[in-house]
């Protein structure tokens, strides 16, 4: 077991302020501390929520800068122990530090032999997740896309084999060259061609490289993409609760069986902090205590703690004993015998999913596009507006608060708060 916090205490040096050091555990080793550049007024800090509160000076900036310097520690640890390295919190604490060499190794290998390793690593890499084993394999076939894509591209463009390709070849002409040809491709295809997963994976490649210091690396050379490797903006999904109730208590004589389970999936996400489809299909009632469901989220490092409903309960319970094995839901059957099988499974059902919500839709004469998607914002959007603190809500999403409100929430009750200041003013 390992863990990361953040603790703050009184700044000997300026006793208003607070110091905040990353506590580095693992089982079997002392804790190791590292002191950490971001500092604020000591009243604001939060120690239950290891945070600034909301509303303080700068807030928002320095919780997302708390975030993400753990994430990725937390990440440097997960893939550690995937590779089951014998590793000690000290190491952890010092692997992003930069290194002084005296005697500097130049390290030398094609673009395509990078990506082939990456293939073949996360093909072999395996983590468990709520007591079940997940692999990789969706990530090696993404890095097999990249390779077939760049030896297309190469190809075409220079008449030149991928396998000649160095990082020192990784320049940014290469790469608006790269892009142009992605978008070429996806108009013909009345698409965007995969445009910035393509380029985020090649950036991936050689933000490895550098890492595994490879000559020739530029990751400058990635600014010249701008937009085009940045996600787009989301947008929430979220629906008002009044439209939830409908699709609740809508005539389910009108619909197949498979159609109601459909429903019930949907109901009992909404019901469950906005559980994702892929961690509603794989609950297994391990996962599932006497008040709540806590469960490690599959897509991401976030574990979710959701207060169990009774409505989520008696969805489980008309469905008990009907899943294969362990799992709550009538989902995977003896078939789907690993992470790739499990993973078209839950696509096919969600595309499945959304059509059965669309005739909802058509039924109820509502005029949103809702999808399984929907639960979540619409889940996370009627806790806030209920009053709820933030922190309370994100743990029960398997999210943070910075997350929730940037792609999650949504004013769905504008009509409400208008008729409030027509009255206030």
């Amino acid at each position: 077991m390992h863990t990361i916090n953040i603790r703050g205490k009184q700044n000997p040096k300026d006793q208003k302020m607070v110091k905040l050091e990353m506590i580095f555990f693992k089982t079997g080793y002392a804790r190791v501390p590292k002191v950490l550049n971001v500092t604020g007024l000591l009243k604001d800090w939060d120690a239950k929520s290891q945070s600034f509160r909301v509303g303080s000076s700068e807030a928002t900036t320095k919780n997302k800068l708390l975030f993400d310097l753990r994430t990725k520690y937390l990440h440097v640890a997960d893939t550690w122990e995937a590779e089951e390295r014998n590793w000690s919190p000290v190491q952890l604490s010092h692997c992003f530090d930069e290194v002084k060499q005296t005697q500097s190794e130049v390290k030398v290998k094609s673009v395509l032999q990078m990506i082939d390793y990456l293939e073949a690593r996360f093909k072999e890499k395996k983590r468990v997740k709520n007591n079940q084993i997940v692999d990789s394999s969706n990530n090696a076939k993404k890095y097999a896309e990249l390779r077939r894509t760049l030896q297309a591209f190469t190809k075409e463009k220079y008449g030149k084999a991928f396998s000649a390709y160095f990082f020192t070849d990784i320049t940014e002409q290469f790469l608006l060259d790269f892009a142009f040809w992605i978008k070429e491709a996806g108009i013909k295809n009345g698409n965007k061609g995969g445009l910035t997963n393509k380029l985020r994976r090649l950036r991936a490649v050689c933000n490895y490289a550098k890492k595994q210091e490879m000559y020739g690396v530029n990751m400058d050379a990635f600014l010249c993409l701008g937009d085009d490797i940045k996600w787009p903006e989301t947008t929430s999904k979220a629906v008002s609760d009044k439209v939830i109730e409908k699709i609740a208590n809508i005539d389910r004589t009108l619909f197949t069986k498979k159609e109601q389970l459909h429903l019930d999936l949907f109901l009992f996400s909404y019901y469950t902090g906005g559980m994702a489809n892929v961690d509603v299909c794989n609950l297994t009632w391990d996962s599932v205590q006497e008040d709540r469901i806590v469960y490690e989220r599959i897509k991401f490092p976030k574990t979710a703690k959701p207060v169990l409903l009774k409505k989520a309960r008696d969805i489980m319970s008309k469905y008990k004993g009907t899943g294969y094995e362990n799992y709550v839901f009538p989902v995977f059957t003896h078939k789907h015998t690993t992470t790739a099988k499990k993973t078209t499974r839950v696509k096919q059902l969600s595309s499945r999913l959304s059509k059965t919500l669309t005739k909802v839709c058509r039924m109820l004469r509502v005029k949103e596009n809702i999808t399984w998607y929907s639960a979540r914002g619409s889940f996370i959007s009627k806790m806030v507006d209920a009053g709820n603190n933030p922190y309370v809500v994100a743990e029960m999403a398997g999210n943070s608060p910075l997350t929730i409100y940037k792609h999650y929430y949504k004013n769905t009750k504008r009509d409400e708060i208008k008729k409030q200041m027509e009255q206030i003013f």
